[in-house]
């Protein structure tokens, strides 16, 4: 190898040095100013969450005529403030007077509080005919429980909670009012842009009103003991023993011996077809009266039962009737004791249900 040779050799490798040597000092350039321009310690934005305010160009805004559920509304170039969202709050627990086991119940959140009237005006109009028992609660956040609401209700509320009875003295709640119950909710929660924090499942619902009406008619049992009498017994006179008894003739035609809450106890009703009505009892006549003890709503059924015998029994006498019952049979001793079992036996089955009669479930399910 001649000189020559070795020089382009040592010529060629020193160029390979300078270039290498030149890209180290580009790549340590730009990574310096890199560094400036993005700090290693800032937070990845994936993995927590933002704090302030970031490039109003990075946010991506909702498309014209759509709203975002998740992402706050950006500052308005007009110099609006950016409005932070309300934090999250804890799903309340259901009121007192509701049980999942009668009530199908779906409550309903809004990031601003929903005015009561507008609420219970919509509602009405999306419900209307909806043949069932359905209750609307507001949750106070101060006070930090359910109220009622209803047509006479003001205030405002971020939580609402809508209540539709499963079981009443008609049956048991279908498929079609399931439906328009679920439905319904839902068309006021968008239409106040609100949100239902869950939706019941049909087939479980259903499957527990169905069990639920099956209970319901096992004790739904009213005792009744009817006075007869061969001779016409005066409207003024019974009005007179009713009234000496403590019973209040009402607007259902029946007289009501009533609790000290106001609960009725039982009734005295004309068991021929007119009903007792105070501008016409001069002028009725009857022969035939009957006393009805409702077991469901009614707390301690057995000692109401004996009272309504006792009065029975003193209606008879003084009207020279006779106490017989369904059958026309008079009363022994031992259909009064059976009567007084079946009593027990039906309170003790409800008791263990954890429905007690004459509780306020029970006047519900039994109204």
């Amino acid at each position: 190898m001649d000189t020559l040779q070795i020089a382009l050799i040592a010529i060629g490798l020193a160029l390979i040095a300078a270039i290498v040597i030149f890209n180290k000092w580009q790549e340590s350039r730009h990574r310096r100013r890199a560094g400036r321009a993005f700090p290693g310690n800032l937070p990845d934005p994936l993995l927590e969450g933002r704090e302030g305010e970031g490039d109003d160009d990075a946010r991506r805004a909702p498309p014209q005529g759509e709203d975002s559920d998740d992402a706050p509304p950006a500052a308005s170039k007009s110099g609006g403030a950016y409005r932070q969202p309300s934090k999250q709050r804890a799903q309340p627990p259901l009121p007192d007077r509701l049980d999942p086991r009668v009530d199908c119940c779906i409550r309903i959140e809004a990031v601003e509080p929903i005015e009561v009237p507008r609420l219970w005006a919509a509602q009405t109009e999306v419900f209307d005919g909806l043949p069932r028992t359905l209750r609307w609660y507001g949750f106070d956040d101060v006070e930090n429980h359910w109220r009622r609401i209803n047509a006479n209700t003001v205030g405002a509320h971020h939580w609402f909670l809508a209540a539709l009875q499963l079981v009443d003295r008609e049956g048991a709640l279908n498929e079609p009012d399931f439906l328009r119950f679920t439905r319904g909710v839902q068309k006021l929660a968008d239409r106040f842009r609100a949100v239902p924090a869950s939706m019941p499942s049909r087939a479980e619902v259903l499957a527990n009103a169905r069990e639920l009406d099956r209970f319901c008619a096992e004790v739904d049992v009213q005792i009744a003991i009817n006075v007869v009498s061969k001779e016409p017994m005066t409207g003024a006179r019974i009005f007179s023993l009713a009234e000496a008894e403590g019973l209040r003739l009402e607007g259902d035609g029946a007289f009501h011996a009533r609790a000290n809450d106001s609960r009725t106890l039982y009734v005295l009703a004309n068991g021929e077809r007119d009903l007792f009505e105070r501008s016409t009892l001069a002028a009725l006549h009857t022969n035939h009266l009957t006393l009805v003890l409702d077991l469901p709503r009614v707390v301690d059924a057995a000692a109401e039962f004996e009272d309504m015998m006792r009065f029975a029994s003193h209606l008879a006498k003084t009207l020279g009737a006779q106490v017989v019952d369904d059958n026309g049979r008079p009363f022994g001793v031992e259909s009064i004791d059976a009567i007084r079992s079946r009593v027990r036996a039906y309170q003790l089955r409800m008791n263990d249900l954890g429905i007690p009669p004459g509780g306020s479930l029970a006047r519900r399910l039994f109204g």
